[in-house]
């Protein structure tokens, strides 16, 4: 009786600091120009956190977390490596900038460490504690993206990012999309993707549209809401029709009332001349051109990238609107060169290895992946989204502990010896 007390007592502490975890992980208090609530340096306190867990499970973690902990050390210190030390080294011989300030650049690469965190409170837990634990900080982000569209919230930046969509907020948006490809999935398959554990359709198809909801009214962020739409297309497939007709008869009271609309502050023009022109806006074009007239003029050779900290970083160079994160896998190319064509598919070779190495089953990470893969023009992925493939790989290394404790485990069998002693076989 006491050990099972001290077994749920030790589950819903794991349980309440994954809650407060998941907070910092998915960046609902980031400082970003897009962030009302965001504080200030509560990223690099995050990753304090994560670089000095990653020690401690280093030297603590035993068997089968020991496999696990090492297949994502691995992960790690590769991510580190090549995506932070690389582009310092290249940006130091390029343009001399001084190695700390390109590994300063790069430091959201370290959240690739985030696993250890993750890894070890959720090892501690059921998997449903895991995911209703997910879910809540899910819910958070999307009130909290609501409460600042309707003025609950107040905005604690210097100026205001998009005047086009002022009422517009990325309060936990990563926590938005992965609860969002989450929720699908459930209501695609009707179990969990860790555990498998059957579970109500129903529940989870209102929060994926409460959570599309949120993102076409309150985060407003054309990229998402179109990767939402690519990862229902590739989850759903032949039940994309069944979603495509949920949602018109979602929307279409918007279409009966226009005036909800207006209550909303959908910005309906500005949607129509994305549709027109595409996601993207001219500083994304002009600062692909640069990057491509940069490589021809300099043969391919790797530059780096370049910290404000050091000289202005671009500014010098290409202007005060040139930003390698507003350009996906093209900023790869400038960061890297000649180099990303080797770079690039041998990081997801790896990426997939690891992947593979934590569980067989590959299906609902592949298909997050895939969907990212569609707005790698836009934000790079292994430079910007290292928190989202720890994520997916923690889900990975649970979904394969499931697997191997479920899995029946043979007997050794008494046999006779050719001396006439039993033998284990």
């Amino acid at each position: 009786m006491g050990s099972d007390m001290s077994l749920v007592s030790k589950s819903s502490a794991c349980c309440i600091v994954l809650f407060f975890v998941f907070i910092l992980h998915f960046g609902i208090f980031e400082e970003t120009p897009h962030n009302p609530i965001g504080i200030l340096y509560v990223n690099e306190l995050y990753l304090v956190i994560c670089l000095a867990f990653t020690l401690f499970y280093l030297l603590a973690s035993v068997g089968m977390e020991k496999r696990d902990f090492n297949i994502l050390f691995s992960y790690g210190l590769y991510s580190s490596v090549v995506f932070i030390l690389l582009p310092a080294i290249f940006s130091n011989l390029y343009y001399g900038q001084p190695l700390i300030y390109g590994i300063i650049e790069e430091r959201r690469v370290l959240f690739c460490f985030s696993f250890a965190v993750l890894l070890f409170l959720a090892k501690n837990m059921k998997v449903a504690h895991f995911e209703h634990t997910f879910f809540a900080v899910v819910l958070l982000s999307c009130v909290l993206a609501w409460m600042f569209k309707f003025g609950a919230l107040p905005d604690l930046r210097d100026k205001v990012a998009s005047f086009d969509r002022p009422d517009r907020s990325s309060i936990g948006s990563l926590a938005q999309i992965l609860g969002y490809f989450y929720a699908i999935q459930i209501w695609n398959k009707g179990s969990s993707p860790i555990d498998g554990s059957e579970k109500s359709k129903t529940p989870y198809l209102i929060l994926a549209c409460f959570i599309l909801l949120t993102l076409v009214f309150a985060t407003q962020t054309r990229q998402l809401i179109f990767l939402s739409l690519c990862f229902t297309l590739l989850c759903l497939k032949s039940k994309s029709v069944i979603w495509v007709a949920l949602s018109c008869i979602l929307l279409s009271p918007f279409y009966l009332f226009p005036e909800l609309i207006t209550a909303l502050g959908l910005n309906v023009d500005f949607y129509t001349q994305s549709l027109e022109d595409g996601p993207t806006d001219g500083v994304r074009e002009q600062t692909i051109s640069y990057i491509f007239m940069h490589l021809h003029s300099n043969n391919w050779l790797p530059s780096g990238s370049l910290s404000l900290m050091w000289n202005n970083g671009f500014i010098p160079h290409f202007g005060e609107y040139f930003f390698l994160s507003d350009v996906g896998i093209f900023g790869t190319l400038f960061r890297f060169g000649f180099l990303a064509f080797f770079i690039v598919p041998l990081s997801l070779f790896c990426y997939y290895r690891f992947a593979k190495r934590l569980c067989l089953n590959t299906n609902f990470t592949l298909i997050c992946m895939l969907a990212f893969m569609v707005i790698w023009p836009l934000q790079g992925i292994f430079e910007y989204m290292q928190a989202t493939i720890a994520f997916l790989l923690v889900i990975q290394a649970l979904k394969g502990k499931h697997l191997n404790s479920s899995s029946p485990v043979s007997e050794p069998y008494l046999g006779a010896h050719a001396l006439g002693q039993p033998s284990f076989r």
